[in-house]
């Protein structure tokens, strides 16, 4: 349980480093701009000290990382946008993550416990550090699809077997539209469009969740990894 309530202290700082930077930019509009900046401080840890609150185990992936410009409430607050917010469900991981490489739209995130994810365009496709990982993911068509509201692609995954062996699988995937849902991205609330992605293959079946703001953008996803970790889920702070 140490690690996860380290986890939770850290991410409780970084929601109120956030909300005050924030409010400290509308301070010169608000009447109150002391109350105003503490309301939505106390608001904004509150909402996330929820979403930490079913975290109960204390599972470890992989040895903690040592990244350039940290995890400190400080470096998220003078750069959010360099930051996520991960979620693994199957693992009891909730915490955040810093792009540590980027080229155009190829990003590759690592998570303050340790693992990496990568992803183009807001599509994974491939991990580390899990332990059971997903070598690579085939993304072409995903985004297009997702951007013009649906549609049908072909992906191919390849993992590793017990013997550490490469399987490739391929995959029938329909991208459909949910419509417009209200999304709890951890620090903030947003209207995002919201496409669901059913994979199927002879022997495995996934669904993957994206929601997209107006300009197309994906803000946040749950996407597959593989049978252990499950779902990886990202936010934008």
């Amino acid at each position: 349980m140490g690690a996860v309530l380290a986890m939770k202290r850290t991410i409780c700082g970084v929601a109120a480093a956030l909300a005050l930077a924030g409010c400290g930019q509308n301070s010169e509009t608000s009447g109150q701009p002391g109350a105003s900046a503490e309301a939505r401080a106390l608001s904004v840890v509150s909402q996330v000290q929820t979403i930490l609150g079913g975290v109960g185990s204390d599972t470890t992936v992989s040895a903690p990382r040592v990244i350039p410009g940290g995890f400190s409430s400080e470096a998220i607050a003078a750069d959010p946008g360099a930051y996520r917010l991960m979620q693994v469900n199957a693992l009891g991981l909730v915490e955040p993550g810093r792009i540590i490489q980027e080229n155009g739209d190829e990003v590759t995130l690592a998570l303050q416990s340790g693992p990496t994810a990568a992803y183009d365009g807001g599509i994974l496709v491939a991990t580390r550090g899990f332990g059971d990982d997903l070598i690579t993911m085939d993304s072409a068509g995903v985004l297009e699809a997702l951007r013009a509201g649906g549609g049908t692609v072909s992906r191919r995954m390849e993992t590793l077997d017990a013997q550490d062996q490469v399987l490739t699988s391929s995959f029938s995937c329909t991208i459909t539209s949910a419509g417009q849902e209200t999304v709890n991205l951890g620090l903030r609330e947003a209207t995002l469009n919201r496409f669901d992605e059913k994979c199927r293959s002879q022997a495995l079946i996934f669904d993957n969740i994206y929601w997209l703001d107006g300009s197309g953008q994906i803000v946040a996803s749950r996407q597959y990894v593989s049978p252990t970790v499950a779902y990886l889920r990202s936010n934008r702070l």
